[in-house]
Formats: structure tokens, sequence, C-alpha cells
């Protein structure tokens, strides 16, 4: 039994268990050993030539699935930093409108007359009015565009990883599927090879060993 638990240890090391976005994986490699650890143990041999064929492609296949997911969520990052270029001139431009009407009433603080210092925030207020108007309409609808734009982004974010996540469920299932084949002693016909784009639905798995390679 320490050689089997050295064997999965090697299958995790060799990656097929480093990706925590789907712990499947682990409950995956813990069934299989549960269903199979009678056989396992009276034909060790099993052991020895199942793991590595099949800790290969589940740790390339899981390699995949890292590079797709992420690069989704590279296009969603890249998608708001435009959205935050695209708005850059609004925002320059309610910082300064806002500035201005600061600074506006900043000068009459400093008149002396109070008859010029009530003017001159009467005057203030008046201009402040249009411009706060100006303002509010500019932010409303900046914060509009961006709201849509940010729904959109996490939508075509979530489509993309939930299609990179479901193409990588496929893929893996069918190579533990066939581990688990292996170490019971069954053979089945040749399926097709992996697939090397995890976003597509083809079913990526290996052939396994023949009853003769036991012997």
């Amino acid at each position: 039994m320490w050689a089997i638990t050295f064997i999965v240890l090697a299958v995790a090391s060799q990656g097929a268990l480093s990706f925590n976005a789907l712990p499947m994986a682990h409950r995956q490699l813990a069934n299989i050993m549960l269903k199979t650890s009678v056989s396992m143990n009276e034909h060790p041999e099993r052991n020895v030539l199942c793991f590595p064929i099949y800790s290969q492609a589940i740790a390339e296949a899981n390699e995949r699935y890292a590079v797709s997911y992420n690069e989704c969520l590279d296009v969603a990052l890249n998608a708001q930093n435009a959205v935050e270029s695209e708005v850059a001139n609004d925002r320059s431009n309610v910082y300064q409108q806002g500035e201005d009407v600061c600074s506006s009433f900043q000068g009459c603080s400093k008149i002396e007359s109070s008859a010029d210092y009530f003017q001159c925030y009467h005057n203030a207020a008046g201009t402040s009015l249009t411009k706060s108007l100006e303002i509010q309409t500019l932010a409303k609808n900046t914060m509009q565009y961006i709201q849509l734009r940010h729904q959109t982004i996490e939508y075509d974010k979530n489509y993309c990883t939930n299609k990179s996540t479901d193409a990588y469920i496929k893929e893996s299932t069918a190579l533990y599927t066939q581990l688990e084949q292996c170490l019971a002693g069954g053979a089945s016909p040749p399926s097709p090879t992996t697939t090397t784009d995890p976003s597509e639905t083809t079913t990526g798995t290996l052939p396994p060993p023949t009853q003769a390679e036991f012997h």
C-alpha cells in the first residue's frame, strides 16, 4: 500500500493535482483508489504501468486548462483596462470642472469687503449650478456606460471560463476513467488522442495498455 501512496504522490508532483480551480481531480483519483484498491494490491505491476502513462496525460490536461482559464481572465482584464482608457477624457473633464467650481468659492473667501464677499458667492453659486448640472450629466452617462461595459465583460469572462472548465471536465473525466480501467486490468479500443485546445468540446483520451503489456 505504501507503493500505491508513493505513486499517487508522484502523480500529484507531475501536476495532475496542482490546479486548484477544480478539486474534482482530487476526488476522482481518490475514488479510483477506493474502487481498484484490491486489484492494485493483487496486480502491483499495473500500478507501475498505468500511472506513468495517465499521470502525464492528466498533468498535460491540467496545464492546458490552466492556460485556457488564465487567458479568459487576461482578456477580461484587458477589456477593463480598455474601458478605463475610453473614459479617461471624461474623468479628466469632470475633475477639472469640479476644481473650477471649488476654486471659484475659494476666491470669494479671500474678499474682505462684506458686500463684495456675498456678491462673489452669489455669482459663484449661479455659475457653479450650471457647471454642477454638466458634471452630473457627464458623470451619470459615463457611469452607466462603464456599468454596461463591465456587465458585458463579466458575461464574456464567465462564458469563456465555463466553456474552458466544461472542456477540462470532459477530458479529465475520460482520462480518469481510462486510468481506472487500466488499473482494473480492462482493455478498451484505442480512443482519439488528447486535444491541444481545452476550449474545444472534443474529449481527449489515451489508448490504455493492452493485456499483453502487463506480462
